[in-house]
């Protein structure tokens, strides 16, 4: 007959313990969490008394950081030993919350001037997978709309001019902003990226809509197509 020990009082005063340094570093706004403290912290909204740190560091091992973590699959973060649906819910409740926020943040920027402030919205859309985003503008390049329009795996993704076109006219955009990333951390455009980005123009040309710009970001750095003359 299997029998389930019960965990110490000593064991979970332990790990109570362990959880409030943490917490209390919360409290240092100097303080740099590492990236398995912050993955620590996740779990303990799924975990309640049971020290989690080894789990942690075995996330981080598994996926290399914790934007790989928030941005796993379901299945891959299953694969995980000691990882269930309630560490899977609070990872994808909370890239959710990350995700909207960020979204929030490019729409309430009210006003486009100058390549900056592009390069700004650009760095918040780093992800793994390769992803092309639309920031809609009015004809005083005020941010009307900013979507994710486009998601493919490492190494490429599909633009779909008619769905950049369709996007424009549903949100009376007169100008709009591409930004696609190279997972690979190489933001050199290809032979592909510069034709796409040419048919889409000759496209949006035709309802009086101007590709405003096109960048693409790597890991650090950009290019911007409005400044290698492509528009």
């Amino acid at each position: 007959m299997n029998v389930k020990l019960k965990k110490s009082t000593h064991e979970v005063s332990l790990n109570s313990g362990h959880r409030q340094r943490v917490y209390q570093k919360l409290q240092e706004p100097n303080y740099c969490f590492l990236d398995y403290e912050i993955v620590e912290m996740m779990l303990f909204l799924a975990i309640k008394r049971k020290d989690v740190k080894p789990l942690a560091k075995k996330l981080i091992d598994n996926f290399g950081s914790v934007h790989r973590i928030l941005n796993a699959s379901r299945a891959e973060l299953l694969n995980v030993k000691g990882v269930g649906n309630s560490i899977v819910n609070v990872i994808k409740t909370i890239n959710i919350i990350l995700n909207a926020s960020i979204k929030d943040r490019v729409e309430k920027q009210s006003v486009i001037e100058c390549l900056d402030d592009v390069i700004t919205l650009s760095k918040n859309y780093c992800l793994d997978n390769e992803c092309l985003c639309l920031v809609l503008l009015n004809n005083i390049n005020e941010v009307i709309k900013f979507e994710k329009t486009n998601e493919g795996d490492v190494s490429a993704v599909n633009f779909s001019t008619r769905l950049i076109v369709k996007k424009c006219i549903e949100f009376g955009a007169r100008k709009v902003i591409l930004i696609h990333n190279h997972p690979s951390g190489d933001p050199t455009p290809s032979s592909q990226d510069i034709y796409s980005t040419k048919r889409i123009i000759e496209a949006l040309e035709i309802f009086d809509i101007k590709l405003f710009d096109h960048v693409i970001i790597g890991k650090g750095r950009y290019i911007s197509f409005r400044t290698i003359g492509v528009i």
